[in-house]
């Protein structure tokens, strides 16, 4: 790494990006799609083929009239479901290979690091405790931090204000098209790593503006992008 970095912070997406994905994405949605109907809310209101995320943004726009009491109910429901499938995924998330290896070679040389998950907090904190990741990380900011998951950006906005970091002195790195769409939502740089989310799914995050297979392919990248400078 180079001294003059282009980068002071880098922040990491969880599933699919510094552990495997193992989230039931089907599952969950055909879960929450019929508390939603029973709470009054017409689903045509969502996308045709809505993911997780976008049952929870657009749940949260639907609801903004609602009494307070009641949208509360609501999303205590959701979070039940949400947090039944995130401890499923805990129970059998692995860092990749290489997450070790570059969260010590990123902290070494002076980077501040952080995470911005769409997962609930108990997962976060447990996974990265189990594997012992939770020291290398200046910020950590779960699902329960936000009124709304990537692709809004509303959790990297967060992170960015309380380390006192502009965005462009920052990079994020995801493993799905929601990741990359709020990092460009920010805006700030962002780096796709392939065989997350996007093996289950099929999407490809080409709008990023960097790509990588693996983990250990993102110090080459900040190397060379430090010296393109």
């Amino acid at each position: 790494m180079t001294k003059n970095r282009r980068f002071d912070l880098i922040l990491f997406d969880l599933e699919g990006t510094l552990v495997d994905f193992q989230w039931r994405l089907d599952e969950a949605v055909r879960e929450i799609l019929p508390v939603l109907i029973a709470s009054g809310i017409d689903t045509r209101r969502y996308s045709p083929s809505p993911d997780y995320a976008d049952l929870f943004n657009t749940t949260r726009d639907l609801t903004r009239d609602w009494d307070s009491g009641k949208s509360a109910q609501l999303f205590d429901q959701l979070g039940v479901i949400y947090d039944t499938y995130d401890r499923d995924a805990l129970s059998r998330w692995a860092p990749y290979p290489d997450t070790l290896s570059l969260l010590g070679t990123l902290a070494a040389s002076g980077y501040r690091l952080g995470v911005v998950s769409n997962c609930g907090a108990s997962a976060v904190h447990g996974v990265l405790s189990k594997f012992r990741l939770s020291d290398y990380f200046d910020i950590i900011l779960s699902r329960n931090e936000v009124s709304r998951i990537k692709p809004a950006p509303e959790g990297l906005i967060l992170a960015l204000e309380r380390l006192g970091v502009p965005p462009d002195r920052a990079l994020f790195i995801g493993d799905s098209v929601n990741d990359i769409r709020a990092a460009q939502a920010v805006p700030m740089h962002s780096c796709f790593l392939s065989g997350g989310e996007s093996r289950v799914t099929g999407e490809d995050g080409s709008m990023a503006r960097f790509r990588i297979s693996s983990l250990s392919g993102l110090a080459h990248i900040l190397v060379e992008f430090n010296e393109d400078r």
